[in-house]
């Protein structure tokens, strides 16, 4: 079984399940791919873009509803995917920011072009507002292509680190899977979660990443990317 930190299933709250029958639709996949928890994380960008806070709650609700009454046995966990600016660390010291299951961990991201300098400041001001940073789908950076980097966002503020898994399924030219390679190898990778929405290309891909990920980096590795790390930080969650 595998637990799943990043996911855009409530719908009607960002670009992920855009209705009702959406969510049911990845709640299914879910199922399939032999998800236990998920933590979902709808789109935030704090003190910008007003946050729907009564919807997604109402909606996160009315899923939990349908999902017993179907008994399926997928637990939800509250949480957002954090657009960074200048306002989220006072938000997320003020709680008026989701954290990953109500604990300090704050899942972010940044925008394909920023540099690392930018990301590497923001990071270390999550850290200092005293909130564990996981940097979301870290492969998508343009600034970020070097192992060291990552070594060095880990290094400086505990910065934890999230990959798709469809990154791992995905065929890649060389350069690319030698990167994705080294940082799965050298262990500077914590987290591979779907980032679902309900977009072609944008499925759940779990189950199929972490048996790629065991052909090639053995079991132990697998299940600490795609269950043991998320699971410690529901252990510390008050959903």
């Amino acid at each position: 079984m595998m637990i799943d930190m990043h996911h855009h299933l409530i719908y009607g709250i960002d670009d992920g399940a855009r209705s009702f029958e959406s969510t049911v639709k990845m709640l299914r996949e879910a199922v399939a791919n032999d998800v236990e928890a998920i933590i979902t994380t709808p789109h935030i960008t704090p003190g910008q873009v007003p946050f729907p806070y009564e919807d997604y709650a109402a909606h996160l609700e009315e899923t939990r509803a349908w999902m017993e009454k179907e008994d399926i046995q997928i637990r939800l966990y509250t949480g957002s995917e954090i657009l960074y600016t200048q306002h989220t660390p006072r938000l997320l010291r003020e709680g008026r920011v989701p954290t990953l299951a109500n604990t300090q961990y704050a899942l972010v991201e940044f925008s394909p072009d920023d540099s690392f300098d930018y990301i590497l400041r923001s990071v270390e001001s999550i850290a200092s507002a005293g909130y564990v940073p996981v940097v979301a789908h870290v492969e998508r950076y343009d600034s970020i292509k070097k192992p060291a980097q990552l070594s060095q966002l880990r290094r400086s503020c505990n910065a934890l680190i999230q990959v798709n898994a469809g990154t791992v399924v995905r065929k890649h030219k060389f350069f690319r899977e030698r990167y994705l390679h080294k940082i799965f190898s050298e262990g500077l990778v914590d987290f591979v979660s779907t980032d679902s929405h309900d977009l072609p290309g944008r499925s759940n891909k779990l189950k199929a990443a972490c048996e790629k990920l065991t052909e090639e980096y053995g079991e132990d590795l697998a299940r600490a990317l795609t269950h043991d790390n998320a699971e410690r930080i529901l252990l510390e969650s008050s959903r």
